[in-house]
């Protein structure tokens, strides 16, 4: 039990400075699209461990132990890097650059290239495409299906 705690605990702070990081530019963007978005799969898998009758969410489990990490607790709230924005205006341009990359990987396949080094770059471009789209909700099986590829 205190293993799990531990480990959101280490998984938060490490958030937060990343955040830190990031702000200062120490770090790419791209290096921190990719550090941020796996923190925040781990964040998600190590708050499951701890929720129960003790702890009901991250803000509690923050009040108890006194965690002070308000950029991290922002990145958990929005639930994507800072670097992924959330085209709520731009539907229409989310779509166009989906059916851009689609066909782009169906080309990839008509040629014969499926190897992950061609079909990787598409492949994360599609899914922070998809990431952008606020009017997708979370478990579509469209976003599924592109995190299995």
């Amino acid at each position: 039990r205190y293993d799990n705690m531990a480990e959101l605990f280490a998984v938060v702070k490490t958030l937060q400075a990343l955040e830190k990081a990031y702000i200062k530019d120490c770090v790419s963007p791209n290096e921190y699209t990719a550090a941020c978005s796996r923190l925040l799969v781990q964040f998600k898998a190590a708050l499951k461990q701890v929720q129960g009758a003790e702890i009901a969410s991250i803000d509690e489990f923050c009040r108890k132990f006194r965690l002070d990490c308000p950029l991290a607790m922002e990145r958990i709230r929005e639930d994507r890097p800072i670097t992924i924005k959330d085209d709520k205006g731009n539907l229409n341009r989310c779509i166009a650059d989906i059916v851009s990359v689609r066909k782009k990987q169906n080309f990839w396949e008509f040629l014969g290239i499926l190897g992950m080094g061609g079909i990787q770059p598409d492949l994360r471009e599609l899914m922070e495409t998809m990431a952008r789209m606020s009017s997708l909700p979370p478990d579509f099986e469209g976003r599924q299906k592109v995190n299995q590829w």
